[in-house]
């Protein structure tokens, strides 16, 4: 009811004006060709405007109250300059101004102050979609925040648990240490999964406060992180940066761990991505990875010479070109002990700071990641 009001006011405002236009110009209120253009046809076109705009609200999938706000400007505008004039028209009019000459100030006046209006309406039910779009972002990012953190404490609590019970359970002889281990690697996984799920949430918050940072330091920091030793990273550049220290060294920690996860040697297990298949790996249990899989491996962290930004590159087996892009998105990992979201992670910290990342080729053969820290 209330939509239909307000499309009824419009439209009924527009051809109103345009009749009474019309009949003006019949009836010979429009003095010459200057008269009749600037008040006669542009009462017209102003009328023909307010109709389009009835129009629209008909066929809008807008709110109601959105439209009665449009209805709502346009009378305001044509009663708002339609009583400026009335006021002239009247000192005319006593002035001895025929009545003809009332009525086309009049029309003239109401059909501007209507299209006035509706320019103002559509600018102001715009600036309110906007704001209800910006607190439908508010409330995404607080469920956001809730599920982060009921993941955070309701997943972790039972893990921790089961991994106290599993050392209790290891003391036992009688119980296979095989299994054992299995069971642990499938706790730490979950365990890695959580913390990346919510690096994954909480990395895309724009960052509002960055601050300067050695590209060096933080690189040097991630590397130690990760356990690498000091003969297979070399940071070539003294860049500094404006980023938040924490998310940075994060994106750096998980483009580190992606190369030695597709080291120098590549990844040849052929368990199709299946963790039970592939097994424990190797270095299971070990803090630092091992020298068989540093052996060979060689990361650089340098600065583009074509753009603003900085790369990191590795002599692995790379990556071929036509899953580059599909390496960015959640789940997505030719390794079967990763969770699939580190280089989503990376991706996600990288807009967060308004930078954009892709990648292509190294000199060394391996997969190079390049960040333009100003896309512009």
């Amino acid at each position: 009811m209330r939509r239909q009001l307000g499309i009824g006011v419009i439209a009924g405002i527009g051809v109103a004006t345009a009749q009474l236009t019309v009949y003006g110009v019949i009836a010979g209120a429009y003095d010459g060709i200057v008269g009749l253009i600037t008040d006669g046809v542009l009462s017209i076109l102003f009328s023909a405007l307010v109709i389009g705009a009835g129009y629209w609200a008909q066929t809008t999938d807008r709110p109601d109250w959105d439209i009665v706000r449009l209805a709502g400007w346009c009378l305001a505008g044509s009663i708002a300059i339609g009583g400026f004039e009335l006021l002239t028209a009247l000192s005319l009019y006593a002035a001895g101004a025929a009545e003809i000459e009332l009525l086309r100030a009049l029309t003239t006046a109401a059909a501007r102050g209507a299209a006035l209006g509706i320019a103002f309406g559509l600018f102001d039910i715009e600036r309110r979609r906007t704001k209800r779009r910006g607190a439908e972002l508010e409330r995404q990012v607080d469920r956001l925040e809730e599920f982060a953190s009921v993941v955070s404490h309701d997943l972790r609590s039972p893990l921790t648990v089961a991994k106290g019970n599993m050392e209790l359970i290891g003391d036992n002889d009688a119980v296979d240490e095989e299994l054992i281990a299995h069971v642990e690697f499938a706790h730490d996984r979950m365990s890695e999964i959580i913390e990346d799920s919510l690096a994954l949430a909480r990395g895309g918050n724009e960052v509002t406060d960055p601050e300067p940072v050695e590209l060096t330091d933080i690189a040097t920091q991630a590397w130690q992180t990760v356990g690498g030793d000091d003969e297979t990273l070399s940071v070539a550049t003294e860049m500094q940066l404006d980023a938040d220290p924490e998310r940075l060294l994060r994106l750096l920690e998980n483009l580190f761990r992606n190369a030695i996860e597709h080291g120098a040697d590549g990844d040849d297990s052929d368990d199709g991505g299946d963790p039970i298949a592939a097994g424990l790996p190797d270095d299971y249990g070990d803090d630092e990875p091992s020298e068989s899989v540093l052996d060979g491996l060689s990361i650089t962290v340098g600065e583009l010479t074509d753009a603003k930004g900085f790369y990191v590159a590795d002599n692995g087996d790379g990556i071929p070109e036509e899953e580059r892009e599909d390496i960015f998105e959640a789940g997505v990992s030719s390794s079967g002990t990763g969770s699939g979201l580190g280089l989503a992670i990376v991706r996600r910290i990288a807009q967060a700071h308004g930078w954009t990342v892709s990648v292509t080729d190294a000199d060394g053969g391996g997969a190079r990641f390049e960040f333009r820290t100003d896309p512009e």
